[in-house]
């Protein structure tokens, strides 16, 4: 099977960073994590290639390569991700369609055409869909109310990248976040209940990052990176002695809760661990 993963293009605002990725010489702020870890979740004898329309357009030899093409997008993507699934149905590909905002809004995916619907987290609803494409079927909706167990979702494939038109890489420790704030609907797709990865399993993340040559930023993507205090703390005590063998080769930011101020330890150990910046909920 060989498979074409399409990234759409984000609108022009000031979250894209435009300017600033001139002086750097770069092209995008951030990559699709969540396209690469689905293409380490499906069959790695399958064949993958990438794109992200944020760098590149699609070339019509890509389309004619690929036996399915997986669009995953988030709602502020929707303009461009209805017009590549348009634009891969018109070459007569399977799609299927994922992310947060076919989750959400799984009708307009429908509407649109797709072939398949992977909604909610593909470390469940990935495996149903393979499952149907070995019984030969050629449509579906798969989602599930269950949350899975994030310390089995394996490395992403961040080798199918091009790694130098990013600005920082995306890396994730956890999903989900205690708390309700009124302008975030994270708890409503990851749960109220923080579910961490172990502090290896991350760290062979950053292993493998390294070993491409990666030597810039890293964004920890988590929505709360202190959900889960406890683990986060476990996971920084490991962080900074790798940080340190390998003579800190990253720098991190991330996104926490504004109650990270009322812990000196936590916040010593993200310091000490090399984190620079933080986005916080307030």
């Amino acid at each position: 099977m060989r498979v074409l993963l399409l990234y759409p293009l984000f609108p022009k605002t000031f979250w894209s960073y435009d300017k600033i990725l001139e002086l750097v010489n770069r092209k995008v702020l951030l990559p699709p994590l969540g396209l690469i870890t689905v293409a380490a979740l499906l069959p790695q004898d399958w064949e993958f290639k990438l794109v992200d329309r944020n760098i590149r357009d699609v070339t019509e030899a890509e389309f004619e390569w690929a036996d399915l093409v997986i669009i995953s997008a988030m709602i502020v993507q929707k303009t461009d991700a209805l017009n590549q699934i348009k634009e891969a149905k018109r070459r007569g590909k399977l799609v299927a369609f994922g992310g947060p905002y076919p989750t959400s809004l799984p009708e307009e995916g429908k509407k649109a055409g797709v072939d398949f619907l992977i909604l909610d987290e593909g470390e469940i609803t990935l495996p149903m869909f393979v499952e149907a494409l070995q019984r030969g079927e050629t449509s579906g909706t798969f989602r599930t109310t269950e949350k899975p167990d994030v310390t089995q979702t394996p490395i992403p494939r961040y080798d199918l990248l091009e790694l130098d038109a990013y600005d920082s890489m995306s890396v994730q420790f956890s999903r989900g976040c205690p708390f309700q704030c009124e302008f975030c609907d994270i708890i409503i797709l990851y749960g109220r209940k923080p579910r961490t990865k172990e502090p290896a399993q991350l760290l062979k993340e950053l292993d493998y990052l390294y070993e491409l040559g990666w030597r810039r930023g890293i964004f920890m993507v988590d929505d709360n990176f202190i959900g889960n205090k406890r683990n986060v703390k476990l996971l920084l005590k490991e962080l900074k002695v790798w940080q340190k063998d390998h003579h800190y080769p990253f720098r991190f930011n991330t996104e926490a809760s504004v109650d990270l101020a009322a812990d000196s330890e936590l916040m010593d150990l993200m310091v000490e661990s090399n984190f620079d910046a933080v986005f916080l909920g307030i």
